[in-house]
């Protein structure tokens, strides 16, 4: 069915026109081709094409179309679905194994029992807030690096390509990980590290999720984007409220059982991205000039004094083409680096609740799994409140800034993004300040309100920009996105360590970082004028 839509969408799309009309559009080619062989200078650099608009007797194909959007949609989500329950279900559990052997690894005591209080010393948790900090950030690089080489790749043989390979890179990458923690003796624990080499096979994470996005963007019409990414969104949210539940009630049996069955789900995962999704290519390479190749062949060679002419034109349109860049965008670039950044402090949250609080949900053999067990609920908390908050309060409160206040959609996506900020700051600083696990819950109630943020700020972001500059700015909010990543981590992580190290009421120091961050990306926001 896959390859009949993308058929139906990319190649058949030129070659189901009316003979007549080809003639016409031949014609016109042949009389602009001899107008331009007088003066070689009047030849473009790139042709253009001027493909005639799709035959309105086609109403089969239009209704095929809309079809593979669902259709596609459903499956991308689908497999984001499954790729992040695989991907998070191991997080805790992995956590509890760091530490087990970072415990063990302190006082060479492999073989023997351990108490609670031997692993939650000073030395272990700066060793674990080191080890997952650096992790996360080296896990990142090689995505970063090769993402957009894999992105300009899948255009020419297909996103279901790189797709899968990028799917395989991440399989090793966890083969890699589970292979040092089970040979603690044999491989350092640091050795987890390298771990992210292996997303140079595809681009990891980056590139799965950046070809999930594209098969949409590649069948969706523009007014079928926004509720397609938006179904992507939630079952990004709806993996965190199963995989981390899933993971906290199998680290009561044995921690190894989620790290183990996740690799054997992603091998699934790899045959599911086979089986189920098409493998389109990018629509509008098929959309060249038959005869673009021929006319820059005939083209005569530039006089040398037209070189520096040709050069300043080609400068003139680079400056043209960096024109959107204003001031106010650069403040909201820059509101999407710290907010990114800030929000690394989600991988140490488990730490710290574990570290600071004793909570016994459930009765269990190791009372290190039942501190991770109730720890790792606050993730799926932020996440089914996040789902609320995305469906239910922000369009609501859209609705009543433009019915009520009269305001246009960019000054509502702009309050509802400083209001976001503002419940981030509050979250943080009722983290930070926490003396009760209930103080705690409530900051994370806060902190998912608050995680509409980076939605309604893209939306606010896009309205400052023409139409035409979207790649560039998408392409740069990614840039800064990845930037944010691979800095906070280190720097989140070297703000618990120096919480450890003070101790009592400075535990907590991260989420007092990210207090201010998250302030200073709402008044970046708040800075920048509606357009």
């Amino acid at each position: 069915m896959y390859n009949e839509v993308g058929t139906s969408g990319g190649t058949s799309f030129v070659s189901s026109q009316s003979p007549s009309i080809n003639s016409r559009h031949s014609n016109h080619n042949t009389r602009r081709d001899t107008e331009n062989s007088e003066d070689p200078e009047r030849v473009p650099f790139l042709q253009t094409c001027d493909w005639p608009p799709p035959s309105d007797a086609d109403e089969s194909s239009q209704h095929i179309r809309v079809r593979s959007a669902f259709s596609v949609t459903i499956a991308a989500s689908l497999l984001i679905l499954i790729i992040d329950v695989v991907a998070s279900v191991p997080v805790a559990p992995r956590i509890v194994i760091f530490e087990e052997i970072i415990c063990r690894n302190h006082y060479a005591a492999w073989g023997a029992d351990l108490r609670l209080s031997d692993c939650k010393i000073t030395p272990v948790q700066n060793e674990l807030a080191l080890l997952n900090g650096w992790r996360e950030t080296f896990d990142m690089i090689p995505g970063l690096l090769v993402s957009v080489p894999y992105g300009a790749l899948a255009d020419r043989i297909g996103r279901k390509k790189v797709l899968v390979l990028a799917l395989i890179g991440c399989l090793f990458s966890d083969i890699w990980v589970a292979i040092v923690c089970l040979f603690p003796q044999t491989f350092p624990l640091r050795a987890i590290w390298v771990s992210g080499l292996w997303q140079l096979i595809g681009g990891g994470g980056a590139s799965v999720v950046s070809m999930c996005f594209t098969l949409i963007g590649d069948v969706c019409s523009a007014e079928q984007r926004t509720t397609a990414f938006s179904q992507v969104h939630a079952a990004v949210l709806l993996s965190e409220l199963i995989s981390i539940p899933l993971g906290s009630s199998l680290i009561s049996v044995d921690p190894w059982i989620p790290v183990l069955g996740a690799l054997g789900f992603m091998a699934m995962t790899i045959v599911f991205g086979l089986i189920f999704t098409p493998n389109f290519g990018n629509p509008y390479m098929k959309l060249q000039c038959p005869e673009s190749d021929e006319v820059l062949s005939d083209l005569p060679s530039a006089p040398s004094g037209k070189i520096r002419d040709r050069l300043s034109q080609t400068m003139t349109k680079l400056v043209d083409s960096c024109q959107w860049i204003t001031m106010d965008v650069l403040l909201m670039l820059g509101a999407f680096f710290v907010c990114q950044l800030s929000r690394q402090v989600s991988g140490i949250l488990l730490q710290y609740s574990s570290f600071k609080f004793n909570w016994e949900y459930a009765k269990v053999t190791s009372p290190i799994l039942t501190r991770y067990s109730a720890a790792s609920y606050l993730i799926s908390l932020r996440a089914g409140v996040n789902l609320l908050v995305l469906f239910t309060v922000v369009p609501a409160l859209t609705r009543f800034l433009i019915n009520q206040w009269r305001c246009r959609q960019t000054q509502a996506d702009k309050y509802i993004t400083s209001m976001s900020g503002l419940c981030l700051v509050i979250g943080s600083i009722f983290i930070f300040l926490a003396a009760s696990p209930f103080a705690l819950i409530i900051g994370q109630i806060f902190f998912a309100i608050g995680f509409a943020f980076t939605v309604t700020a893209r939306s606010f972001l896009t309205a400052m920009v023409d139409q035409r500059h979207l790649g560039l700015l998408y392409t740069s909010v990614t840039a800064v996105t990845y930037a944010g990543f691979i800095v906070g981590g280190p720097l989140l992580a070297s703000a618990f360590q120096w919480g450890l190290y003070l101790g009592g009421f400075w535990v907590g120091i991260p989420f007092l970082v990210t207090a201010i961050l998250f302030l200073i990306a709402t008044l970046a926001v708040s800075a920048a004028k509606a357009p």
